[in-house]
C-alpha cells in the first residue's frame, strides 16, 4: 500500500516541504530509501525499523520503499525519522489513510521510540503555515519555538506509541496541543519581559566621555564602529556595555533571529522567541567559514548569529587578513549567499560591527618610553586593516588613556539606563520616519532615498562640501557621513540636520586621521 506524509527541511532561514512516500509490496524483506540522501538520512532506516518494533508494531516481511522528494534537493539530518515511521505505519494500515492529511511531521527517533528534538523547527513550521498546512506534529522539546507561528495547530509528542494512540482516538498524557493566533503572538511578545540584565554598566567606565558619546551614536543608528587606542584604556569594557544600551528587538527582528538560532541548534533552554539582541565575540583564530558561514550543508556563521545585534572583534589586526576581508560583502549587503551544486542558501547578516585595536603590536605607541615597536612593525600592523574595510566603518574613534584624577575621582558618569533612554528616543524618531519603508535604522537608508530622508541645512552642506574637496572622501564615505549626521541630529532632537551635527559626524568618522590609521 502507498502513503504520503509531509515533512520539511530548512533552506537558509526559510523552510521547504519534503514529501515522504512509502510503499509496501510483495518481495524480499528489505527497506530501501531513495531521494538524494545524506548518510544521516540513509541510517534512518535502521533507526525507524527498530523504533517501530520497540513501540509494539510488527513490520511485515515485505519490500518497503521510502522516497523523499524533491529528488534534486539533498536531504540531511535526523528530522525525517518520525515522518518516515508514520509513512510506513500508514502503509501498514495501522494509521488510517487521510488521518495525517495537511499535517507536517518533524522529529528524530530513538531506538526505544522516543521522539527527540531537531534543529530548524521554527523556519520549517513557519513556511508550512504559509503554504496552508494546518497541523504540525513536532517533538515536545521544540514546541516553545513553534508557538510563535500563527494559524497552525501544534502537537508536541514524546513517544511514537503515544502518537499512534492519539491518532487512533486514544487519550495520552504524552501529547500536548497548542493553537495560537497572530494577535496572541504579538500581544505575548509585546508584554514579554524585555527588562534585560545589564552585565556591565556604563557608569562604571571612568572618563572616556567622547568614546561613550560615539558609542551612543553608533547604537542609535546601528553604525559600525572601530575603537583604536592605548591598551587598557577601556575599549573592550565599553564594547561589553553595548548590549545593555541597545533598543529592544521588534517582533519581525526577533522572529528572523530566532530562525537563525533554530537552524543552528542553539535554541536549547530558550522559552520562545529570542528577545535580546545578540552579542557575538569570536576569537581571533576564527576561520572564514566559521565567521561568514558555509560547510557541506551550509550553516550560519558568526555574522549571521550576530544578526540585528553586535559582532565584536577585539584586537582586530590579530585576525587573519583573509578573515577580515570576508566582512566586506556582508557589511555592505546585509546578507550572505552560499551556493552549492544543487541549491543556494541565504542567511541574514545585518550586524553592527564593533571592533577594537591597539595602535601598535605592543599597545603603547606613541609613548616611546614603553613602546619598542619599529616604524615598519607599526605600519605592517595597521595595514592589516584595508581601506575598503575602514571605509565601511562609520565611526572611527581614537581612544586616549585615562589619567589618575579621572580614575580615582569616583565621580559617576552617564549610566547604561540613561544612555538607553536617549537611544530609544532617537529610535522612536527613526521608527516614525521609516514607518512606510522596509528600513529599521538610519544606517540602512538606501542611496536612492538619502535625499528624501536626510535634509541638511545650507551651512551643513557647505561644511560637507569643503570636507569632500579637501579630504579625498570616497562616494561611500560621503553617504555614510550623511547617514551618521542624521543619527546625530536624532539624538539632538532635530528634524533638519545642522552644521554642528555634520561636524560631529565628521569628527566620529575621523577623516583627517585616515592616512595614519591605514599606515
Amino acid at each position: 500500500m502507498y502513503s504520503n506524509i509531509i515533512s520539511g527541511t530548512a533552506m537558509g532561514i526559510d523552510g521547504m516541504l519534503v514529501n515522504v512516500e512509502a510503499d509496501i509490496s510483495p518481495g524480499l524483506p528489505t527497506l530501501s530509501m531513495v531521494g538524494y540522501l545524506a548518510s544521516s538520512v540513509k541510517e534512518a532506516g535502521e533507526r525507524v525499523r527498530t523504533a517501530i518494533k520497540n513501540s509494539g508494531f510488527i513490520i511485515p516481511a515485505s519490500r518497503i520503499t521510502v522516497n523523499l522528494s524533491p529528488a534534486d534537493v539533498r536531504k540531511d539530518g535526523a528530522m525525517y525519522d518520525l515522518s518516515i515511521a508514520m509513512a510506513i505505519l500508514t502503509s501498514m494500515q495501522i494509521i488510517p489513510a487521510g488521518k495525517l492529511e495537511n499535517t507536517i511531521i518533524l522529529g528524530e527517533l530513538g531506538l526505544s521510540g522516543e521522539i527527540k528534538a531537531v534543529e530548524g523547527v521554527l523556519p520549517i513550521v513557519h513556511y508550512a503555515s504559509k503554504q496552508g498546512i494546518k497541523k504540525a506534529i513536532i517533538p515536545e522539546e521544540n514546541v516553545n519555538e513553534a508557538l510563535f507561528v500563527d494559524d497552525i495547530e501544534i502537537y508536541g509528542v514524546r513517544e511514537l506509541k503515544a502518537l499512534v494512540d492519539h491518532l487512533l482516538g486514544e487519550a495520552s498524557d504524552d501529547i500536548s496541543y497548542h493553537k495560537t493566533s497572530k494577535d496572541m503572538i504579538r500581544k505575548g511578545f509585546e508584554n514579554g519581559d524585555i527588562n534585560r540584565h545589564i552585565d556591565v554598566n556604563m557608569e562604571n567606565v571612568r572618563g572616556q566621555d567622547t568614546m561613550k558619546r560615539g558609542v551612543m551614536v553608533a547604537v542609535a543608528g546601528f553604525h559600525n564602529i572601530l575603537m583604536s587606542g592605548a591598551a587598557g584604556a577601556g575599549k573592550s569594557l565599553i564594547a561589553r556595555c553595548i548590549p545593555g544600551i541597545m533598543p529592544p528587538l521588534s517582533y519581525e527582528e526577533s522572529l528572523e533571529l530566532t530562525k537563525i538560532y533554530s537552524i543552528s541548534g542553539l535554541m536549547k533552554g530558550q522559552k520562545g522567541l529570542i528577545i535580546e539582541r545578540p552579542f557575538r565575540s569570536p576569537h581571533h583564530t576564527v576561520t572564514e567559514t566559521a565567521l561568514v558561514g558555509g560547510g557541506a550543508v551550509p550553516r550560519p556563521g558568526e555574522v549571521s548569529l550576530a544578526d540585528r545585534g553586535v559582532l565584536f572583534l577585539d584586537e582586530l589586526p590579530e585576525y587573519k587578513k583573509k578573515v577580515i576581508e570576508c566582512l566586506r560583502q556582508p557589511m555592505e549587503d546585509k546578507t550572505i549567499t552560499i551556493s552549492r551544486h544543487h541549491s543556494t542558501f541565504k542567511f541574514p547578516s545585518d550586524f553592527m560591527l564593533v571592533a577594537a585595536m591597539n595602535p601598535c603590536p605592543c599597545g603603547h605607541y606613541p609613548d616611546r618610553k614603553f613602546c619598542r615597536c619599529t616604524e615598519n612593525e607599526i605600519k605592517a600592523y595597521r595595514n592589516k586593516i584595508s581601506y575598503p574595510i575602514l571605509d565601511r566603518i562609520d565611526i572611527r574613534l581614537e581612544v586616549k588613556s585615562v589619567d589618575y584624577k579621572e580614575l580615582s575621582s569616583g565621580k559617576k558618569t552617564m549610566s547604561s539606563e540613561e544612555m538607553r533612554e536617549q537611544i530609544e528616543i532617537a529610535r522612536e524618531r527613526q521608527i516614525y520616519r521609516f514607518k512606510d519603508e522596509d528600513i529599521c535604522f538610519n544606517s540602512d537608508i538606501p542611496q536612492d532615498k538619502i535625499e528624501r530622508f536626510i535634509k541638511i541645512n545650507p551651512a551643513g552642506e557647505e561644511l560637507l562640501k569643503k570636507e569632500f574637496d579637501t579630504s579625498n572622501l570616497s562616494a561611500r564615505g560621503y553617504f555614510r557621513i550623511k547617514r551618521l549626521a542624521r543619527t546625530v541630529a536624532d539624538l539632538n532632537d532635530r528634524d533638519e540636520i545642522q552644521e554642528d551635527d555634520v561636524y560631529e559626524a565628521m569628527f566620529y568618522r575621523n577623516i583627517s586621521d585616515r592616512s595614519e590609521a591605514i599606515g
